[in-house]
């Protein structure tokens, strides 16, 4: 059990753990920032030192309301919204994160052994895992992330998932604060510090040999994202911004609204057109960028064939259709048109966004789609949300896919980390991507991560063109066949370990009960 923070030969002055509670809320604030990759390694040990060195009652009360805060100030650029809402998902996690502290401190505590370092990242890697499973967001806010700049360190992901990569982050707190509160024994401290350095020092190699040693995975495919923005779609988007928020429609809005996506479908159409003619086989729209009125889907798909039939190219049209006299009025969907001009799939979105899109949506698809398009391989299809879930991907990856297009629609506050987050699951899994974006970051990655084009919505011109030479094939992943077991094995370990230390109370206390009855028949 734990031990005095005040146990050892030198005492930190009172200011030190208060000033590491306020390193580490800093750092939180970065983490859905492109600055994030060291922010993510410090913010742990700079919790763990003022977790450690203050009474437990303390160390929660202080984390839980430094996280509520921190996590609430990033959420409302973040999770579009009422302050409220963004406040109340930053307590929701922030409760879990200080129960994750105190149980530390009050299981490992100060200066404990160096198997002890392994609690809290086995914690907290179970944690991420299991609240991911039930979580609308998904694996939004998994620390794995942070390392998104870092391809060397994302490699790891095809072996362990997300999950092996938050281990051995979490464990580099653990391991920081064992050494600094053992500082007065350094021979003791030392070959600790080498085996984490060892175990850290193999995953780099690992990403760095794996990249090295990349080749090609597969042909090159020419492929071509479009989004119609700007002025021609300023009448659409004011109609959609009205929708979501909740403004009611007469027949002249509505048929406004039909004649403003009009003019964007017309683009799409034109576009499309013309980077066929320049030498693109796989052409793609982002999320939801086509938007008709039910009644007029079907019409649009006939002409997406057409271009499709006559230019022999692979097209995905993503479409938002809207039926006004019905609640769930949209089906946000994926259609997938070949050079015969057949339409090879339709997929509607599984993962709605909590929120309008959820509550308006007609329900998604229940696997996707994967078939083999000549000239390009195994094709399938997600959209946007959908990649937060790594699970979504199995089944796909189980049949073969070797590219995946994932139209996507963001914002400013998500852009790019939401893009940077959806290229792990390509590295999970070894395919091959086309993310899409409306008002985001648009890429077209291998299965190592590496990107062979990229787009940024808010610094391109007019057009917003995403072009790619892009390789389609698969790249052999342990992930693709062992799945969760890394996230599963810490979640076990990190609760046999509660429940042993619980038993090991329940023992002590009935044993001082017995001794002081037995004192006192004395």
């Amino acid at each position: 059990m734990s031990g005095h923070p005040d146990e050892g030969s030198r005492r930190l002055p009172a200011f030190v753990p208060w000033l590491a509670l306020l390193g580490g809320t800093g750092s939180l604030m970065l983490l859905n920032t492109e600055w994030a990759l060291l922010p993510g390694w410090l913010m742990g040990a700079l919790f763990l030192l003022f977790s450690r060195q203050r009474r437990p009652a303390v160390g929660f009360v202080s984390l839980l309301v430094a996280n509520t805060v921190a996590v609430g100030v990033a959420n409302l650029q973040v999770f579009p919204g009422s302050a409220a809402s963004a406040f109340g998902m930053a307590f929701g996690g922030a409760v879990v994160v200080a129960l994750v502290y105190l149980a530390d401190r009050l299981i490992v505590g100060p200066r404990a052994s160096f198997l002890g370092t392994l609690f809290l990242p086995a914690a907290m890697t179970g944690l991420e895992l299991f609240s991911s499973m039930g979580n609308p967001f998904g694996t939004w806010g998994v620390l794995a992330y942070t390392q998104a700049r870092a391809p060397v360190l994302v490699q790891l992901v095809s072996v362990t998932g997300l999950w092996g990569l938050t281990f051995v982050m979490a464990w580099f707190a653990t391991v920081a604060n064992w050494a600094f509160e053992h500082r007065d024994t350094w021979r003791r401290v030392l070959p600790g510090v080498a085996v984490y350095a060892g175990v850290l020092m193999g995953i780099l190699a690992f990403g760095a040999l794996r990249l090295a040693g990349a080749g090609s995975v597969g042909e090159r495919v020419r492929v071509a994202g479009i989004t119609v923005a700007g002025e021609v779609a300023k009448g659409r988007e004011a109609g959609l911004s009205r929708l979501i928020k909740g403004e009611a429609f007469g027949d002249e809005d509505w048929r406004a609204f039909a004649e403003a996506s009009r003019a964007v479908n017309e683009e799409l159409l034109r576009l499309s057109e013309r980077e066929a003619v320049s030498g693109a086989k796989l052409i793609l729209w982002s999320e939801g960028n086509a938007v008709v009125l039910a009644g007029e889907l079907e019409a649009l798909i006939a002409r997406g064939s057409a271009l499709a039939r006559e230019r022999s190219v692979w097209l995905g049209m993503s479409v938002a259709s809207l039926t006004p006299s019905v609640e769930r009025m949209l089906r946000n969907e994926l259609i997938l048109v070949g050079p015969d001009g057949a339409v090879a799939w339709r997929y509607v979105k599984s993962r709605p966004v909590p929120g309008w899109e959820a509550d308006h949506s007609i329900p998604g698809s229940t696997e996707l789609p994967v078939i083999q398009a000549q000239g390009v391989g195994m094709l399938g299809g997600a959209i946007c949300f959908d990649g937060d879930f790594p699970a979504v991907f199995a089944d796909a990856s189980a049949r073969g896919l070797e590219l995946l297009l994932l139209p996507s629609s963001d914002w400013k506050g998500i852009s790019p980390l939401h893009t940077r987050q959806a290229v792990f699951r390509a590295v999970e899994r070894g395919f091959s991507m086309v993310r899409q974006v409306n008002q985001g970051l648009s890429v077209a990655v291998d299965g190592y991560g590496r990107v062979y084009g990229e787009l940024d919505h808010f610094t391109a011109g007019e057009e917003r063109v995403l072009r790619a030479e892009l390789p389609v094939g698969r790249v052999p992943t342990l992930y693709a066949r062992i799945g969760d077991l890394v996230g599963l094995l810490s979640g076990l370990v990190a609760l046999g370990w509660v429940l042993q230390a619980a038993v090991r109370g329940l023992i002590a206390r009935l044993r001082g009960t017995v001794r002081a009855v037995e004192a006192s028949r004395a």
